[in-house]
């Protein structure tokens, strides 16, 4: 799948959604980055809604990350996530039983 980096740029190929890790909001509207499973990051221009509405299986685990549930190492009760690159964000309490 072909994915649009802003809305007059270049395409990111997404051929394997597995390959992403999380999508997180940097604060200024609509930038976000990407993070894939072999380091790399990129900088997109779409909001976290429109990226939730392509990968339909990530889950919003907070007001500003999205992340790919098969790359959770353990979701813990102090509302932490640990991802396999060992990124930790927090969750909401709301957010917690979609996790476990």
């Amino acid at each position: 799948m072909l994915a649009p980096l802003s809305r007059n740029s270049r395409v990111l190929n997404l051929n394997e959604e597995s390959a992403i890790i999380y999508i997180k909001h940097l604060g200024s509207q609509p930038y976000n980055e990407v993070k894939f499973d072999c380091g790399k990051k990129v900088i997109v221009s779409y909001s976290l809604n429109y990226w939730q509405s392509v990968f339909q299986d990530f889950k919003r685990i907070n007001k500003g990350v999205l992340i790919n549930p098969q790359k959770v190492i353990s979701p813990d009760t102090s509302f932490v996530v640990e991802l396999i690159d060992n990124s930790r964000f927090t969750y909401s309490r709301r957010k917690f039983k979609t996790l476990s």
